[in-house]
C-alpha cells in the first residue's frame, strides 16, 4: 500500500507543481521575474524528487477528515500542499549554496544552475571579471530564491479555499517550520566554523529542527486543515512525526556515510565512533577529519573504525528505537485515524527505517 500510496500522490502534486508554475508565469508581467520563475521551476520540477512533504501533508488530512466530505476536498488539500513543496525547495536551494553542493537530485543545484545561465551570456565576453560575476550571481540569485520559495509557499496557503480561522492556524505552523529550519541552519554553521563536534543530544535536536520539525509541520498542517482534534489527534501524530522524521534523517546519514566522509561531514556515524573509540582510533579520525582533502586510503582507515566501534549498527538502532517510538504514539490517537491512513502512517514509519535509497 505505501509504495502505491507515495506514487500515487507524487503525481498529483507533481501536476498541481506544473500548474502553479503556469499560473505564476502566466501572472507575472516583469520580464525578468519571468525568467526568474523558470529558473525556479525547472529547478522544482525535477523527476527526482520524492515530494515526501506534501504527500505527508495531504496524508495528514485524509486520516483525520470525516469521510464524508473527502472527496469534495481532495482537489483543494492536494493544492494547498505544494506549499510544503516550496518551503522545502527554498531550504535546499540555501543548504546547497552554505553547504558549496554542486549537485541536486542528479541535477546542478540551483546556485549552479543560475551560473551556467549565465556563463551562456558572458561566452563570448572578454570582462575580466567575468568568472567573479557568474559566481556572485548564482550565490546572490539562490539567496533570494531561496527566501522567495519560503514566501510562495506561504502565499499557496493564505490563497487556499479553506475558512480564514483553518488558514490562520495552518500559517501558524507553516511560519514555524520556516523558524525551525533557519534555527538549524544557524546552529550546524556556527558549529562547523567554530569545529565543534556534536554530541548525539545535539545531533538529534538538530535533525529535528532540519528535517523531523518539516516533516511534522506539514502533517500537523493537513491535520489542521481537516479540523482534527488538536489534544487527542493532532499532538500524538506530530509526535510519532518527530520520531519518524529523526530516524528518517539517521537513514540518510548511514546511507550517505561514504560521501559524509569524504566531504568531513561530522554525522552520527562519526559522533558515534568518536564516543566508542580508544585513543589511536580517536586520534585517527580527527586527523582525517581535519585534513582539507580525503584519500580513498584514508575512506578505508575511517569505515574500518566505524565497523570496528559498531557505530553502524547502533545508528540503526536508534532508528530503529524511534520508529518504535513513533510507532507508540500513534497508538494513542483517538478518535482514531481513517483506517487506510493509520495503516499508511505505521508501514510509513517502517518504510523510513528499512529503505535504501
Amino acid at each position: 500500500m505505501i509504495e502505491q500510496f507515495l506514487e500515487k500522490e507524487k503525481q498529483n502534486v507533481n501536476e498541481y507543481l506544473v500548474q502553479y508554475f503556469k499560473d505564476l508565469e502566466n501572472e507575472e508581467d516583469d520580464v525578468f521575474l519571468k525568467d526568474f520563475i523558470h529558473q525556479y521551476k525547472e529547478f522544482v520540477l525535477n523527476e527526482k524528487a520524492k515530494r515526501l512533504h506534501p504527500i505527508l501533508l495531504i496524508a495528514g488530512f485524509v486520516g483525520i477528515i470525516n469521510p464524508i466530505y473527502l472527496e469534495m476536498q481532495l482537489d483543494e488539500i492536494r493544492k494547498t500542499s505544494i506549499a510544503v513543496e516550496l518551503m522545502h525547495t527554498g531550504h535546499l536551494i540555501h543548504d546547497d549554496l552554505l553547504d558549496k553542493d554542486l549537485i541536486r537530485r542528479d541535477k546542478p543545484a540551483f546556485h549552479v544552475q543560475l551560473m551556467n545561465e549565465l556563463k551562456e551570456i558572458y561566452n563570448n565576453s572578454s570582462a575580466t571579471d567575468k568568472q567573479w560575476l557568474i559566481k556572485e550571481y548564482g550565490r546572490d540569485l539562490s539567496i533570494l530564491g531561496g527566501t522567495e520559495g519560503y514566501l510562495l509557499g506561504l502565499d499557496v496557503i493564505k490563497k487556499s479555499h479553506f475558512p480564514d480561522k483553518l488558514k490562520m492556524l495552518a500559517i501558524n505552523e507553516y511560519t514555524s517550520a520556516m523558524n525551525y529550519l533557519m534555527k538549524g541552519q544557524i546552529i550546524e554553521e556556527y558549529m562547523n566554523y567554530h569545529n565543534i563536534t556534536m554530541t548525539i543530544e545535539q545531533y538529534l535536536s538538530l535533525v529535528e529542527m532540519q528535517r523531523a520539525r518539516l516533516m511534522e509541520e506539514s502533517v500537523k498542517i493537513g491535520a489542521i486543515l481537516a479540523k482534527g482534534n488538536y489534544h487527542y489527534q493532532i499532538k500524538p501524530l506530530s509526535e510519532a512525526m518527530l520520531k519518524i522524521g529523526q530516524a528518517f534523517a539517521i537513514r540518510d546519514d548511514i546511507l550517505d556515510m561514504r560521501e559524509d566522509i569524504k566531504a568531513r561531514a561530522k554525522r552520527i556515524i562519526y559522533i558515534l565512533a568518536l564516543q566508542n573509540a580508544n585513543e589511536e582510533q580517536s586520534q585517527k579520525l580527527k586527523e582525517i577529519y581535519s585534513q582539507e582533502e580525503v584519500s580513498k586510503n584514508d575512506i578505508e582507515i575511517v569505515e574500518r573504525i566505524f565497523a570496528e566501534t559498531n557505530a553502524v549498527i547502533i545508528a540503526e538502532h536508534f532508528s530503529k528505537n524511534l520508529v518504535v517510538q513513533a510507532k507508540n504514539y500513534l497508538k494513542e490517537i483517538y478518535p482514531d485515524l481513517n483506517k487506510e491512513q493509520k495503516v499508511f502512517f505505521n508501514e510509513f514509519a517502517d518504510y523510513i527505517y528499512m529503505r535504501d535509497f
